[in-house]
């Protein structure tokens, strides 16, 4: 490589990281040439099968303007002379030489010579560079492109593995926009009255439908829906249903990514909605032939204004009192659990635990990898070293007493141990960052989790997603139950007239004969979205764990909240007469 293709190189080489190690290299190679060469202008083409096109250029418009039959007759290692399309070229001939890129497709480049005149070789080996730079522009696309491929196909795998909507649309909401890698995926369901809700968003394991953001998502539905267009730029609005109608559809996306989508990437989405559609079809099939589902649509045929008029009379009636016991449902779990969580984004590359493992404070539970760091760790300690060996030289050459320049010697040794201090104080920040990646237990227990090796092994996590779940079933045990937001009334009103905590009756499901009593210990002061999809409010029993030594942590538990006496017939109709008042303005 001659000595001025080495200066060109290095002089874009120091440019490139001035601009920003993001930007690629290539045009700034481009203009780094023009500079040194003199060239008044500057461009690149590609030829095939389907004839020339413009790659890149610089400068006068000369070298773009070509036809493409000259453009194509260019010949490889060697340069030729020819003349401008147009008629106001003003400067020196214009060079072309190509090189082979793969097969018979070539890079040619062209310019327009300068003053100077511009050495034939320079100028075969400046294309034999740009040809390099090519191919390894799209080898790294190929690869790219090859790659999300791959997690596409996984993500679609999965969706087709569950038959219950909600796994198939929070499965959609996480792994789905990691597969597209787009910032936000929205899954939403349409009630019975026609009315959008969010099931499942990217981060957000239980939406709250009241937030600002479940509202914009809904409302981008909408729009869509009544004919405003919604798939342009950076969101896409898609019906999740095969006939790709909005009559039809009962769920929908939305993908919200940072740039607009191109092609290969509508495509992938397009693609992922597809099977998406067929996962919830599936579901649907499945929950209609149920017995649960033909009664639900049998209830539904008896609710009648008349019906509900007919409650209302008999409440009327109720004189005798009677116990107003609220039902509840909720589980069984230790007062000692931790929830683990992605302590930074990576892939999980090692998996130590299964469901139901024995693991003590402190033992490895996962394994994460994280390239990023170990790139960044790599590249902060080798500005460390070069650092310290502009140190070490300027130290030597303090020694020699000759050396008139001590003073800016002295300066800049001060600026560079500084330097040095801080890459210090980065690479340990990074390497607590890179150690954390060992995922480790904070308590002695056991591990609950369904399939972990199974469905975290090799799967790539953001940081703080949940992973799994650790609890200690040798201590104490609590009953977490969910009070529903129509109910939380009676209990905060019994709370306020008794002095002493509410007696709770409760019964676990897997023994619904044995019936034990507790007491209400706490109840939430905030109403959120449980795991149904309904606002509730969590309130806390302590149990002991004399008889649960043998239960599993998630056990189900039905229980009833007792708050006191109340008139008979409010007791039997109350959900008749709550519904009454509640929807009276209809």
């Amino acid at each position: 490589m001659s000595d001025v293709l080495q200066l060109i190189l290095e002089s874009a080489g120091v440019r490139h990281q001035q601009d920003g190690a993001e930007q690629e290299f290539l045009p700034v190679l481009l203009q780094q040439a023009a500079t040194d060469l003199r060239l008044s202008g500057i461009a690149l083409w590609t030829s095939g099968d389907n004839g020339a096109a413009l790659l890149a250029r610089l400068g006068d418009d000369n070298c773009a303007e070509l036809n493409t039959d000259v453009v194509c007759s260019a010949p490889i290692g060697e340069v030729c002379f020819t003349k401008s399309n147009s008629a106001s070229t003003v400067g020196g001939r214009l060079l072309l030489t190509a090189s082979v890129l793969a097969g018979q497709h070539r890079l040619i480049l062209c310019a327009t010579e300068g003053p100077p005149a511009t050495e034939h070789g320079l100028f075969v080996r400046l294309a034999d560079v740009f040809a390099d730079l090519q191919r390894r522009r799209i080898l790294d696309r190929h690869f790219q492109h090859s790659e999300a491929d791959r997690r596409l196909n996984a993500v679609i795998t999965q969706l087709h593995t569950s038959l219950s909507s909600d796994v198939v649309a929070n499965i959609l909401a996480t792994d789905g926009s990691a597969a597209l890698d787009c910032r936000r995926l929205a899954v939403a369901r349409r009630d019975a009255r026609r009315r959008w809700g969010v099931v499942a968003t990217t981060g957000v394991s239980q939406p709250n439908q009241r937030s600002d953001a479940s509202r914009q998502i809904c409302s981008q539905i909408d729009d869509v829906e009544a004919g405003n267009p919604g798939d342009a730029g950076p969101t896409i609005v898609q019906p999740l249903v095969a006939s790709n109608s909005w009559n039809d559809a009962t769920w929908a996306c939305v993908v919200h990514a940072g740039e607009p989508f191109e092609g290969q990437d509508r495509s992938r989405v397009e693609r992922l909605c597809h099977h998406a559609s067929m996962a919830f079809s599936n579901c649907e099939t499945l929950q209609q032939s149920t017995l649960i589902g033909q009664l639900r649509r049998g209830l539904k045929r008896l609710t009648r204004p008349v019906w509900m008029v007919f409650f209302v009379v008999l409440a009327g009636f109720g004189l005798i009192p009677m116990e107003l016991r609220i039902e509840v449902y909720g589980e069984l779990v230790p007062t000692q659990r931790a929830f683990v969580f992605a302590p930074d984004d990576g892939t999980i590359t090692i998996v130590n635990i299964d469901d139901g493992s024995q693991v003590a404070s402190g033992k490895t539970l996962c394994v994460l990898k994280n390239e990023d760091l170990e790139v960044q760790l790599q590249s902060i300690d080798g500005e460390f070293a070069a650092v310290s060996a502009r140190i070490a030289a300027i130290d030597a050459l303090r020694g020699n007493r000759t050396s008139n320049n001590d003073s800016l010697m002295s300066a800049e040794q001060v600026e560079l141990k500084q330097r040095s201090a801080s890459l210090a104080m980065q690479s340990r920040i990074v390497m607590e960052r890179i150690k954390q990646l060992n995922v480790v237990s904070r308590i002695d227990g056991c591990v609950y989790g369904d399939r972990l090796k199974q469905l975290l092994t090799q799967r790539p996590v953001q940081r703080g997603q949940f992973l799994f779940e650790i609890a200690n079933p040798a201590a104490d045990w609590q009953l977490d139950l969910r009070v529903l937001e129509a109910d939380a009334r009676h209990v905060l009103a019994a709370i306020s007239a008794n002095d002493t905590n509410l007696s709770v009756t409760f019964a676990l499901e897997t023994s619904p004969e044995t019936l034990r009593e507790t007491q209400l210990e706490s109840l939430a002061a905030s109403t959120d979205i449980d795991e149904r999809g309904t606002l509730s409010t969590l309130a806390i029993s302590r149990v002991g764990n004399a008889d649960f030594q043998n239960e599993r942590p998630g056990t189900g538990v039905i229980a009833y909240i007792h708050c006191g006496k109340r008139a008979t017939a409010y007791v039997w109709f109350r959900k008749v007469i709550e519904f009454v008042q509640r929807y009276t303005w209809l």
